[in-house]
């Protein structure tokens, strides 16, 4: 069994800086959601027509443009979701892929990080 280098003082840290986050991201989320019921409001309200719409272009690069933050709050809160459930089993703080100590330094910088600074390196670069 993998076992958390950090004492419950830190732990506790950790959790509330990732719930802090997680219910920012989800507040967020919401707001977008709201967004683009009103995009999408605009564009089936059936008084435009796409092929002469002045605002379609800029609707679709709105709607593209929120998608994508979606879709980037939907992936930090499912790593958030795996940090928050590293703590309960105990495993926090530990690289998910190689066991190593992930530097306290960068799990201030980033909670939700699973793995260590070398493990990374060799990841896509989104998962940094």
């Amino acid at each position: 069994m993998i076992v958390s280098p950090f004492n419950p003082t830190q732990l506790h840290v950790f959790e509330t800086a990732l719930g802090e986050r997680r219910l920012e991201l989800t507040e967020k989320s919401q707001r977008l959601a709201d967004t683009f019921a009103g995009v999408q409001s605009s564009r089936s309200d059936g008084s435009a027509d796409g092929a002469h719409d002045a605002e379609a272009s800029s609707l679709r690069t709105e709607w593209s443009r929120m998608s994508g933050f979606q879709g980037e709050a939907v992936e930090e809160l499912a790593a958030i979701d795996r940090a928050l459930q590293r703590i309960v089993d105990g495993s926090y703080g530990r690289c998910v892929r190689g066991g190593e100590i992930i530097p306290e330094g960068r799990l201030q910088i980033k909670p939700a990080a699973d793995l260590c600074i070398a493990c990374a390196e060799t990841a896509a670069p989104r998962r940094r």
